[in-house]
């Protein structure tokens, strides 16, 4: 019974322990393989993004090396050039850790497109893609250039085309000053090249540099021997001082003694790429920044190499550690080795290699693109902020393009940019998505801002130029200008939209002086505002494809579209001067005209969307020789308009008109002088030594002779066809325009010259009102009134219309 009792006991505990497992497991957990695990992260460590790979063989080699990581099981990587599959893995010792290196043959001169893709067991892929060049052999650019090492991906001397030794673990930086990358230093890592072929009895090196003052010394470039703490052969370029400044300084050995120079002093703060020289003579040694000398060492006689071993790159190496001068994690770039001391000419052109020399009036500032993000101007990059890209793939001119990406963007300091007068000009490949971005913003910092730093709108300094949506799914580009009391805006409306979905590249400007803005596109003016200035007060930055950081709040952030040939100006360029840099044929908008009136129901002047005051009752005739309007005269009616940036040495005018004969004579086009020695001021005026009335009278057998009277300053000169500027009552539409010069006035009708007068040039002085359709307020003594007829498409221009401009604006 016991026994019984017990096995029964037993089992219960068997049962129970059972009951307890199962209940700790999830029935529903698929197995290990089924679970939602993040793909592979595949990188390529070589070739970088953007490389360039320079052999003297057509057809070359070349190691791709990658890594892949994953959570979970890799089951194969497959690795493709240029769309073609090359080689695929498929048996991994660490499915989830992979590391593999391939040797491809065979590889031609040109751009290459490098894809490696990688497939777990859950058939899911990811795929990670850089684009590289095989390049022809590098030809030596300047005189006695021995080595030259751009860094582009590897560590290959272009001239002798060896590749460095590694000792440790340096780097490339993700971006160089010129290139694909650079030089990047780490703790313990440098490299090393053979010095033979590289000595000579004279001896230059020059680098570009962005330095890390951690730690806080560090060798450059180092050729020594192998004897400890003795400096009399070889050279020592190296770097020492604190956070904030960093001392370039050179030792050199001269056999029998050392001779010392202190180079100069980098500022770390800056952040900036520095171009640093040194040559070393057989009597003195030079260190130069950015092509200015620095500091002179006097030498006791020419460099010796008596011992020397390798050339050490970034770090004081074997030769020069005992003063804590060990391995710099700076960045290096385009190293060159000469065998002379170059002049200080050589190095100016070496700091500006191809030295830009401007191309147009006033430019300051010139950035193509062309691999990085430099002005040409002082070649100084740019500041990345987040991932910008340059593309090769689609680009206006030359090799390069700025390619936009979200949060991304670069600035630049305004020294020496910010002049009174201020232009730019760029071309332009719109991405409308986002549907709104900053292109160029030099704006003050919005600390007054309750949102500071991350929202910033101070629009009283500075500019803005950006776009966001207009009609009809286009982008408008629009300009704010800060005056220092106040901000005017530079909004043309619908002729400012671009039309996303051409993919077509447009070329943009704009121009500020001390008296207006005005917005280009396709050298074409699309905007113009009366502005009293800019005011550049706090704008120490320029933020190149976004608003940001210092117009955010308006939600004009990045501009994921392509920029390219991006310039400034240190004056404001006349439209000829746009025209110029755009390169193209210009349409310009209503063929150029200063003042464009359609009368499409509204009396506004399209030029500049300022619309005409009215006097009385003026309408619209329901009818129209262009368009679904004319202007309709009326009794005491008529239309003024300031003669501001109207008027100029040259003057012109065209319309269509359509006449009503009642009354016998009107005024129609008057800009004049108010006439206040007149007995009958103001009603009656009539002071003709300035200014011009076109207007209309009885001529013979009842028909309507058309006359121009010009004041020029001392008289006046009539403009009078006689019979052949009469026109009869019932002619309908016809074409009136008429046009004055320093030297002669015409008047023609429908398209022809009715009239032709020499005259000593047009007078402005006091003729600040344009009257339409009347000759009131100034030119009333003789009856010259509002006209009841039609009127359309009035133009006005600041030139002298030729016969055939005329006739083209007639063909419309």
């Amino acid at each position: 019974m016991k026994k019984q009792i017990y096995l029964i006991k037993k089992m219960a505990y068997v049962v129970m322990a059972a009951l307890v497992f199962a209940s700790c497991q999830d029935i529903d957990t698929p197995p290990f393989g089924d679970f939602e695990i993040d793909p592979s992260v595949v990188k390529i460590i070589s070739p970088v993004e953007g490389s360039a790979i320079k052999v003297f063989e057509d057809l070359t080699s070349i190691d791709i090396e990658i890594e892949v990581n994953d959570d979970n099981l890799v089951s194969e990587i497959s690795i493709a050039l240029d769309g073609t599959e090359i080689v695929k893995f498929d048996n991994f010792n660490n499915p989830r850790r992979i590391s593999e290196t391939y040797t491809y043959t065979g590889l031609a001169n040109g751009e290459h497109t490098l894809t490696v893709t990688s497939t777990d067991i859950n058939g899911k892929s990811t795929t990670a893609e850089a684009n590289f060049t095989k390049e022809p052999p590098y030809v030596a650019e300047f005189d006695g250039e021995v080595l030259y090492m751009p860094f582009d991906g590897d560590y290959r001397d272009l001239i002798g085309f060896e590749l460095a030794d590694e000792v440790g673990s340096p780097g490339f930086a993700e971006s160089g000053f010129a290139g694909a990358s650079a030089y990047k230093g780490t703790t313990d890592a440098y490299l090393t090249f053979p010095s033979e072929g590289l000595l000579s009895n004279e001896f230059s090196a020059t680098f570009w540099y962005k330095v890390n003052a951690n730690p806080d010394r560090a060798g450059l470039l180092v050729i020594g021997n192998d004897i400890p703490e003795n400096r009399n052969q070889g050279f020592r370029l190296f770097r020492e001082g604190n956070a904030t400044e960093q001392t370039i300084k050179l030792n050199v050995g001269t056999g029998a003694a050392e001779s010392w120079n202190d180079g100069g002093v980098i500022d770390v703060a800056a952040g900036e790429w520095v171009h640093i020289a040194f040559t070393i003579s057989q009597t003195e040694s030079k260190i130069y920044f950015n092509g200015i000398e620095m500091n002179t060492g006097a030498m006791d006689g020419p460099i010796d190499w008596t011992g020397v071993g390798s050339l050490a790159i970034g770090s004081g190496g074997d030769t020069f550690n005992y003063w804590g001068h060990n391995s710099d994690s700076s960045e290096m770039d385009e190293l060159r080795i000469f065998n002379k001391a170059l002049s200080p000419a050589e190095i100016s052109s070496m700091v500006s290699a191809d030295p830009y020399i401007p191309q147009y009036p006033g430019e300051s500032f010139y950035m193509p693109f062309d691999g990085g993000f430099v002005n040409l101007f002082d070649n100084m990059s740019a500041t990345q902020v987040g991932s910008p890209q340059i593309t090769g793939d689609d680009t206006y001119e030359g090799s390069g393009a700025y390619e936009g990406a979200t949060d991304s963007y670069l600035t630049y300091p305004t020294d020496g940019l910010t002049t009174p007068e201020f232009s730019a000009s760029m071309w332009y490949k719109l991405n409308n998505d986002p549907d709104r971005g900053g292109v160029l913003t030099i704006g003050p910092e919005d600390t007054a801002n309750a949102g500071f730093p991350d929202t910033q709108n101070l629009r009283t300094n500075g500019l803005r130029f950006f776009r966001e949506n207009g009609d009809d799914g286009n982008q408008r580009f629009k300009l704010n200008v800060g005056t220092g009391a106040g901000e005017a805006w530079v909004d043309g409306g619908v002729d400012a939209d671009v039309d996303p979905t051409t993919g077509e590249w447009v070329h943009l400007a704009f121009t500020i002086s001390n008296t207006d803005a005005i917005v280009y596109i396709n050298g074409a003016s699309v905007a113009q505002t009366t502005i009293t200035g800019i005011d550049w007060t706090g704008c120490d930055i320029i933020s190149i494809m976004s608003g940001a950081p210092r117009f955010t709040e308006w939600g004009h952030l990045s501009d994921n579209s392509n920029l390219d040939e991006l310039r400034f100006f240190n004056k404001a360029l006349s439209t000829e001067e746009v025209a110029a840099v755009f390169g193209g044929d210009v349409t310009l908008p209503f063929f150029g005209a200063t003042l464009y009136m359609p009368f499409d129901a509204d009396n506004i002047n399209k030029s500049n969307n300022v619309a005409a005051t009215t006097v009385g009752t003026t309408g619209f005739s329901g009818e129209a020789k262009v368009g679904d309007n004319a202007f309709l005269g009326s009794v005491d009616s008529y239309l003024t308009y300031p003669t501001a940036d109207l008027t100029g040495e040259s003057f012109s005018a065209a319309m269509w008109y359509k006449l009503d004969v009642s009354p016998d004579r009107a005024g129609i086009l008057v800009a004049g002088p108010e006439d206040t020695d007149n007995a009958g001021f103001p009603d009656t005026q009539n002071l003709r030594t300035s200014g011009f009335r076109l207007f209309r009278e009885n001529g013979e057998d009842g028909f309507q002779r058309f006359k121009l009277n010009v004041g020029n300053g001392t008289g006046e000169s009539w403009i009078d066809g006689g019979v052949d500027a009469d026109v009869p009552n019932d002619a309908g539409w016809i074409h009136l325009a008429f046009t004055i010069s320093p030297t002669k006035a015409i008047v023609y009708i429908d398209g022809a010259v009715v009239k032709e007068e020499a005259i000593t040039g047009v007078d402005w002085a006091g003729c600040d009102l344009l009257s339409i359709m009347s000759g009131a307020a100034r030119f009333t003594e003789w009856g010259h009134l509002s006209d009841l007829s039609y009127l359309d498409e009035l133009y006005l221009f600041d030139r002298e219309l030729t016969q055939e401009e005329i006739q083209t604006i007639m063909d419309e």
